[in-house]
């Protein structure tokens, strides 16, 4: 009978774990001999910590149990009239409750009841991180992710495995933290588990799991002829294309990099189209006023970039389910069309051969300046040229994915070839599409940029 007793008393106990508490109503005691009566006041622990006396009258020896969750802020102590419970500062703003149990000789609960801290009245400081799953490639060096929190949130990273390494290792407000890795060579993914923590109050949520994946390596592969990655520049697909690439000229990055943004495909494959600046180029702008670059889809749905200057690139990628084997045949095809004089008119088109760069079509020459595509502007309304970019290679070594990379090599105008001395709005490098204007019906193009595998 007492295993019976003990078995339903457990149970009770789990249940008023995982539901709210009720006003209190006193269990009947098992054993009708004993007497135990409980008495738990009324108001709760305040939010910033501290105790709670309850009365207990019992003709019976008892202990006091805690569950389990609750024990990392609340604490127990018999005294001589009954249990007084202490309680850390709750830095939340919702209320917390602890299943509290006493337990005969035997180890049944006899009583149980909840105890309540109150949640803090402050409004909660922002602290959140931008993602808590990222997934990596094998042959993947590094990643990033963000962190968003008010400028006086002070917050750190700590990682589980110590070769995946996190930069900066803390910092206040809003900040992105990069992680560096080694390559994996073996055939089982890698998972480091990144812990970003606060100790500021309140906050909502003080601890942060960001779970990187590192995937296994994978066994280079030949794949069969089809397409990896192919993207439709149209005016219906504009609100697709711009979910990561929407740049307004007054808030537009200026620095080094690809300021984060990139097009997916949206027709079929992996991969993506991202435009990297080489310099800042702030000091660039005709008149420092911020308006000769950005990163955006055009009204007709076409990708476009203003302010293309010597040494920036676009990059093309096209993931394929392994890494390309040697042997794999690769072709691109996209156009490009100048609007203005001023964007630049030498280009070299390359593609990524295992880990080294090479030319993807055979090189010309200006002066001592390498290249392999040439852009043009006519002045002139409707007389802007569209230059298709075309090229087949072939891998001589195994390649984790397909890249192709278009430098700009030279400070020339598109118009008349002379030097651009400053940027300025306008001036835009437009990856031509299906729509256009009823003006200038040349301007539409049918074949839609694309990667793909031919043999």
């Amino acid at each position: 009978m007492k295993k019976i007793l003990y078995a339903f008393a457990c149970a009770a106990l789990l249940l008023a774990g995982c539901q709210s508490p009720k006003k209190l109503e006193l269990d009947t005691d098992p054993d009708p001999m004993n007497y135990v009566q409980v008495t738990v006041p009324s108001e709760k622990i305040p939010a910033e910590g501290g105790s709670l006396d309850v009365a207990v009258i019992s003709d019976i020896p008892y202990s006091v149990s805690v569950s389990q969750k609750d024990l990392a802020w609340l604490t127990a102590s018999q005294t001589a009239s009954g249990v007084t419970f202490t309680a850390t500062a709750n830095s939340s703003a919702v209320l917390r409750y602890a299943s509290v149990a006493l337990l005969n000789e035997d180890n049944y609960a006899i009583k149980r009841f909840d105890i309540t801290q109150e949640g803090t009245n402050v409004e909660p400081k922002d602290f959140a991180v931008e993602k808590e799953a990222i997934s990596v490639r094998a042959g993947e060096t590094t990643t990033s992710f963000n962190v968003m929190a008010d400028s006086d949130v002070a917050w750190t990273v700590l990682s589980d495995q110590p070769s995946f390494v996190p930069t900066p290792a803390s910092g206040n407000g809003n900040g992105t933290i990069t992680v560096t890795f080694p390559v994996n060579a073996t055939s089982n993914p890698v998972v480091a588990n990144l812990i970003v923590a606060t100790k500021t109050v309140p906050v909502k949520k003080s601890s942060y799991t960001v779970v990187l994946t590192q995937e296994g390596a994978k066994v280079p592969v030949k794949p069969a002829p089809g397409v990896l990655a192919e993207w439709h520049f149209k005016i219906d697909n504009t609100n697709t294309l711009n979910v990561h690439f929407n740049e307004e000229y007054a808030t537009a990055t200026l620095t080094p990099g690809n300021g984060g943004l990139y097009v997916e495909p949206n027709v079929q494959g992996k991969g993506r189209i991202e435009y990297y600046y080489d310099v800042d180029k702030t000091a660039l702008l005709e008149g420092g006023d911020g308006k000769g670059c950005r990163r955006w889809i055009g009204s007709y749905g076409e990708v476009c970039v203003n302010g293309s200057w010597p040494g920036d690139y676009v990059l093309w990628t096209a993931e394929a389910d392994a890494p390309l084997a040697a042997g794999t045949k690769l072709h691109i095809i996209y156009t490009i069309r100048p609007n203005n004089n001023e964007v630049m008119k030498y280009w070299k088109l390359e593609y990524l051969d295992g880990t080294t760069w090479k030319l993807a079509k055979e090189a010309k020459q200006i002066g001592d300046i390498t290249y392999t595509e040439e852009f043009f502007y006519t002045a002139g309304s409707g007389k802007q040229t569209n230059s298709t970019v075309e090229a087949t290679v072939t891998l001589s070594a195994d390649t984790e994915v397909a890249q192709f990379k278009m430098t700009c090599v030279k400070n020339a105008a598109a118009g008349d070839g002379t030097e651009v001395q400053k940027l300025a709005g306008g001036y835009t490098l437009r990856f031509a599409g299906e729509d256009c204007n009823d003006k200038t019906p040349h301007y539409s193009v049918t074949q839609h940029p694309l990667i793909e595998v031919v043999e």
